[in-house]
């Protein structure tokens, strides 16, 4: 019988702290979660819906973290955008002594070849590649004489990973007064949490940065990652947008918008590599690159095997 994942976690009434985050250390002190924040309100008797929740990790100057989740429904057109940045070079007259090279040739074999491949050219592209040495004025005549260039052997190099991005829209309608406070809320802690904080009690001149999120596809009949959507790594939230009544000039008695509409915005705290990819999706990386102290962690550490290998002696 399938079980209703939000009333494991909050309760019957939702009175009930979240639980910690999976993969941190559930016994550090100074983690406090922070009640979360549900719309619409309705989706906590709903096992049958997938969610998603956003959870900021608010690092306090006294060391605490606290943690504060948002959930919605899961929007419909999730994109995930992997890329690599590529660039090229032009190997020209090297690119034999290249490819030598990556066959582990020694010094006196990668010469040998080169003079192979001279010895092996006609008295054209002899000459063409005499004349591709003089200035450029006097290289393009010869190019046009001869009817030939210099192969540029040009390849392709790779340079980086980019940084994934994401951005989600919402649409919030109250139906009540209570649902009007729960959207002011949610769209509050989204803005708030974009902003840098204090780097001290009573002084502006450093700043702490914003908090690092977390964001989880759930099935909320188990309580599990939804496995058919590739995992998220830890993020800032680097823009959020909020527009009030974009379909009517409607407010209710109390002066709250009928409808806001929420576009949010969130790029990972680092690039990431085929190993935090395959981590994730082995679930064995369910900090997310998290420490425990809401910090993103600047690589992914690799398992050692236990015990340690010892050196030969």
């Amino acid at each position: 019988m399938a079980t209703n994942y939000f009333k494991t976690l909050f309760g019957v009434n939702g009175t009930k702290e979240e639980l910690t985050q999976s993969g941190s250390n559930p016994e550090v002190p100074s983690n406090i979660n922070v009640q979360p924040l549900i719309y619409p309100p309705e989706i906590r008797g709903n096992s049958e819906r997938p969610c998603m929740v956003m959870t900021a990790h608010e690092r306090k100057l006294s060391g605490a973290v606290h943690r504060h989740s948002i959930w919605f429904p899961a929007p419909s057109g999730l994109q995930f955008g992997d890329s690599g940045d590529y660039g090229s070079t032009d190997l020209g007259k090297m690119a034999g002594a290249v490819d030598a090279l990556g066959k582990g040739s020694s010094v006196s074999e990668i010469g040998s070849r080169i003079a192979s491949e001279i010895k092996s050219i006609n008295a054209k592209q002899a000459a063409s590649l005499a004349m591709s040495s003089l200035p450029d004025k006097y290289a393009d005549a010869g190019a046009l004489i001869t009817q030939q260039v210099t192969n540029p052997n040009t390849n392709t190099t790779f340079n980086k990973n980019g940084v994934r991005t994401f951005t989600y829209a919402f649409k919030m309608i109250a139906r009540s007064s209570a649902e009007s406070n729960l959207i002011r809320e949610i769209q509050s802690k989204f803005r708030k949490f974009i902003y840098a904080s204090r780097g001290g009690e009573a002084s502006t001149i450093t700043l702490e940065y914003p908090p690092v999120w977390t964001i989880k596809f759930m099935n909320m009949d188990s309580g599990t990652e939804n496995i058919f959507i590739p995992r998220i790594y830890s993020c800032y939230c680097t823009s959020v947008n909020s527009n009030f009544n974009a379909n009517g000039n409607i407010y209710f008695s109390d002066n709250a918008p009928l409808e806001v509409d929420l576009e949010i915005s969130f790029t990972e705290t680092r690039a990431l590599n085929r190993f935090d990819i395959e981590q994730m999706e082995n679930d064995q990386l369910g900090n997310r690159g998290i420490s425990a102290e809401g910090k993103p962690m600047a690589s992914t550490q690799i398992e050692q095997p236990i015990p340690s290998p010892i050196k030969p002696g």
